[in-house]
This record gives C-alpha cells, sequence and structure tokens, in this order.
C-alpha cells in the first residue's frame, strides 16, 4: 500500500460567497506552494462520572471538533493577495497603474465570509477539505539570510474527507521567488511624524496582524462551530538594530509616537509595503553580553491613526491588474 508524501500532496482553496459553503463552481481557484502546514480537526474525548461496582468508566463521548491550524510559505510577491484581503476585513482595494500595477488595502471593520481548502494528498487519493477558514493571523518573520517567511493562521468550520477532489476548476499557482532578506527595508517617521527615513543596519525583525477570531462559537445539535466572529484586530512588530546611538531609544524612553514601514522590493518591479502609521514604540536598554558588537531591540504596538482611518496600510506593486473579489461583491 503507497505512503503519503509531503512532495506529492497540494493545497488549494476557494473564496466562498455563505461561511462554509464550497461554491459549486468557483469564479477562481488558488494553489499554494507551502512550507508546511497544520490545517486539521481536532477533538477532545470525555468519560462519563457515574460510579459503578467494577471501578470502570460507564460512557465515553466525543467532544468538539475544532477546525483550525496554519500555513507557512515564502512570502511572494505574487499569490498571498487574496489570504492578505482576508487577513485585513473587506478593505477595498484601490488599484493604479498600467503594470506594474498598485494595490492599496486598509485594515477595515468589516469582513468576508470565508474560504474552503483543500489538502490532497494525491498518490493515495485522500482529500481534506475544510470550509469557512478565517484568517485569524498573519506573522511575517523577518531573516538577514534566506527568504522570508510568512504564517496565515486559520479558524474554520468543518472537515470533510473524499477520495476525490472537491473544488472543481484548475488551481493557479504564483510562479515567483519570495522575497530575500537582502529585499527588506525597515523605515520610521520618528524625526518629525512626517517623512520616512530608513533604518540602517537592522539585524532582524517580524510583523503580525492578529484578528483574535472566537473559537468557542459551539451550539447544541452539532460538534462544529456555528460561529467565528472576529474580535479586535492587533497590529504589533519588533525589529533589532545596531546599538549606534540613542535615537532610536529616545523614541522608547520619551513615549513619542511615530509611523513605521517594511518595505520589500526584488528589484524587478515587485514591491510589498506593511505600513502602520501610527505606532509607539516599547523596547529596553541595550545589555552588554560579550566582548562584541551590541544591537538594540525594539518592538511596537499600532493603533487606528485617525488621517488614514486606519491602524495598518498594505501597498502590493506587481503584475497582476486587480486584486479578486468575493464571490457576490
Amino acid at each position: 500500500m503507497a505512503r503519503a508524501i509531503g512532495s506529492n500532496a497540494a493545497l488549494k482553496f476557494c473564496q466562498e460567497q455563505t461561511w462554509g459553503i464550497t461554491p459549486a463552481n468557483p469564479t477562481k481557484v488558488y494553489g499554494l506552494n507551502i512550507r508546511s502546514e497544520s490545517i486539521g480537526s481536532t477533538k477532545n474525548l470525555f468519560q462519563s462520572d457515574t460510579i459503578n461496582h467494577y471501578r470502570s468508566v460507564v460512557g465515553l463521548g466525543d467532544g468538539n471538533k475544532a477546525v483550525a491550524g496554519n500555513i507557512v510559505t515564502d512570502l511572494f510577491p505574487e499569490g498571498l493577495e487574496v489570504l492578505i484581503r482576508h487577513l485585513l476585513g473587506k478593505p477595498t482595494v484601490t488599484t493604479t497603474g498600467s503594470g506594474p500595477f498598485t494595490h492599496v488595502m486598509k485594515g477595515d471593520a468589516n469582513y468576508l465570509e470565508g474560504i474552503s481548502l483543500e489538502k490532497g494528498f494525491i498518490n493515495v487519493g485522500q482529500y481534506f477539505m475544510y470550509t469557512g477558514l478565517r484568517v485569524n493571523s498573519m506573522t511575517i518573520n523577518l531573516v538577514q539570510e534566506g527568504l522570508h517567511e510568512v504564517t496565515f493562521d486559520f479558524i474554520g468550520k468543518t472537515e470533510t474527507i473524499a477520495q476525490a477532489t472537491q473544488i472543481t476548476g484548475v488551481a493557479v499557482y504564483g510562479t515567483k521567488n519570495g522575497y530575500t532578506g537582502f529585499q527588506c527595508t525597515v523605515y520610521t517617521n520618528h524625526t518629525n511624524g512626517v517623512d520616512y527615513v530608513a533604518l540602517g543596519n537592522v539585524v532582524s525583525g517580524s510583523i503580525s496582524i492578529n484578528n483574535n477570531i472566537e473559537t468557542d462559537g459551539y451550539v447544541l445539535g452539532s460538534p462544529y462551530r456555528a460561529s467565528a466572529s472576529y474580535g479586535k484586530r492587533q497590529c504589533t512588530g519588533d525589529f533589532t538594530v545596531f546599538f549606534e546611538n540613542a535615537d532610536l531609544y529616545n523614541v522608547y524612553s520619551n513615549g513619542v509616537e511615530c509611523g513605521i514601514k517594511f518595505v520589500f522590493d526584488n528589484g524587478l518591479g515587485d514591491t510589498m509595503t506593511f505600513e502602520f502609521p501610527a505606532v509607539k514604540v516599547g523596547g529596553e536598554a541595550p545589555k552588554i553580553t560579550g566582548a562584541g558588537g551590541l544591537n538594540l531591540p525594539l518592538n511596537f504596538q499600532a493603533r487606528r491613526d485617525d488621517t488614514e482611518q486606519t491602524d495598518v496600510i498594505v501597498t502590493i506593486v506587481n503584475s497582476l491588474s486587480a486584486i479578486d473579489l468575493a464571490p457576490g461583491e
């Protein structure tokens, strides 16, 4: 009997018009090249508390089925737009240009219905379908050498298993390389609150956008979630720089509010920018831990900016003429 292998597995997804229902004929099917994934359903077992003269358990039961997990992949210039849009709520996409095209999205209070995702183990003919997936969070791990890593975390509704694909249509995969450590620059406008200036000698960093989706939306009569409501969005991150002067430390120490943005640019016309227009910076004093050079670790938390009317702005420049809307929009 054949054994399932990761090199012959495939992930594809489509957007839902109604939460938890996979479209019979999706407008578009998206494929994902991944590093790893953990999407699945888990459940607790419970036992009766009754006592009997055999000193044994009388009854066992199945608990709720919790559909959740993550996908880890490279930060690609193309192919992540739909997931990022679901992450941000239901943002209006403003597209300009004639190739390359510039797409601007802002964090929004509304939300899209969800995603149906299929995990196919092709060589053994087993296909796991997950419906009602909502993007709970996204974390980008910035590395100095290598490809930047992005993790999308999902909260979902149901799981089904079949012996044939359940999402009809040919999946469209991205074809471009992910952004590397040499292709990221961190900017702040802490000097005057307006002009962004690149920070030199950034060692590492991370970006996190978390929707804090509820996980306990169960009701009588079903083991699956009946609700996965969005909570308060939180935008946080961190970055570590060479300790060369007290300029950035004073931003933290004096409680100065500023903007920060992370710009990825592959030099081929593709860029991706995550801007947080109003943040507070946290951190700690540099510590002497050896004879070598010292670094300054800082972190930040964003709030809603009254001028931009959002807490996060994502700008993507690539060859796509539009970012796909969900069915029914």
